[in-house]
């Protein structure tokens, strides 16, 4: 072979790297994952998508939550807002019966103003109606009023419902769905992936390697309200299609999944001094999940290399905590668009390597 096919040839090769399909991983088939493949999906429609789970979507965290829009750390507001954008859209369109978003308004009751400030400066721009109740609104709506409280009307994406949707479009795009425990982000990089998104949840911080603040917050809820309603952010009610949701515990650091007399009890106690007309509720099903929290949400992308000299990009997305349904669309917008620049920069000095023509 003389010198100008064999530099044809490297060019022809060099060109098919570039211009070929890229393969795409996600790891993790909740919320996170799917709002972000989705976006990665219809960014790259030649991109090869394979989202990995290892456990039945109906066990993992986002399969229970009632999913209504409250934000808990203001510094995160504008994520918030391209979710009630992206649900804004779905409510007007779509049925609700099958995206499972739904508008819904209510309270939320404390005895710390300071904590209900807190929550207009995170979304009362955002939602609709947000307005501080009166006293006199307060006492005739409630028993054992907290005092002061806070009313907004929002969406509401339940997570049995909202995720399937998400799943239903995938599928139509051509994603493919496997579950596979993976056992490391460079296991995948040998599979020839280019990418690597890490949606993995709780595990993700393990399979990242380099971080182990991700941890537990265990949340068990309790399955003829039109409205939702809170006091402090931990006894509340939230209506879901065929039932109301009752919850919750916020219990930081445990790893349990079986719900325990002393959770239901415990629940109800303090739902029912809110609300004594909810005395002896028939308990439909129970649910309990473990939140992946982390202090910040990290959304950061990785140039790595695997041990026989690939080079891939790791995305890491994950630790939103009880806020996944909240945050998740935005979160995954900044997400694919680290994804897009990472893979353009690769396209970019793949191209400054090609050899000239003679």
């Amino acid at each position: 072979m003389n010198k100008k096919t064999h530099d044809q040839n490297l060019i022809s090769n060099a060109q098919n790297v570039i211009s070929r399909p890229k393969k795409i991983a996600i790891i993790g088939e909740g919320v996170i994952g799917c709002s972000t493949a989705l976006q990665i999906a219809e960014s790259l429609p030649k991109a090869q998508i394979t989202i990995f789970h290892d456990n039945p979507f109906e066990k993992s965290c986002s399969a229970g939550p009632a999913g209504l829009f409250r934000i808990d750390d203001e510094k995160y507001r504008e994520y918030g807002r391209e979710t009630f954008s992206w649900l804004a859209k779905l409510h007007r369109e779509k049925k609700g019966s099958e995206t499972g978003v739904k508008l819904l308004s209510g309270h939320i009751q404390s005895d710390s103003r300071e904590r209900l400030e807190q929550q207009e400066r995170a979304y009362g721009d955002i939602v609709y109606n947000f307005r501080w109740l009166t006293d006199r609104e307060r006492t005739d709506l409630f028993q054992n009023s907290s005092k002061y409280c806070i009313h907004y009307t929002a969406y509401a994406s339940e997570g049995n419902l909202y995720v399937p949707y998400l799943k239903k479009l995938l599928i139509n795009l051509g994603v493919k769905f496997e579950q596979r425990k993976i056992e490391s982000l460079e296991q995948l990089g040998e599979e020839s992936f280019d990418a690597v998104v890490n949606c993995a949840g709780l595990v993700a911080g393990k399979l990242a390697g380099d971080d182990d603040s991700v941890f537990p917050i265990r949340g068990v809820d309790a399955p003829w309200h039109k409205h939702f309603l809170y006091r402090d952010f931990s006894t509340f009610s939230i209506p879901k299609t065929d039932c109301v949701v009752l919850g919750s515990v916020k219990q930081e650091g445990r790893y349990e999944t079986e719900i325990t007399d002393e959770d239901r009890q415990d629940i109800l106690k303090r739902y029912i001094e809110l609300h004594p007309a909810m005395k002896e509720p028939k308990i439909l099903r129970e649910w309990l999940g473990l939140r992946p929290f982390r202090k910040e949400i990290r959304i950061e992308a990785v140039e790595k290399t695997t041990k026989s000299g690939k080079p891939y990009t790791i995305i890491h997305h994950y630790g939103h905590g009880g806020n996944g349904f909240t945050l998740g669309w935005g979160t995954a917008k900044k997400a694919t668009k680290l994804l897009l620049d990472s893979l353009d920069r690769s396209s970019t000095v793949n191209r400054i390597k090609l050899p000239s023509k003679l």
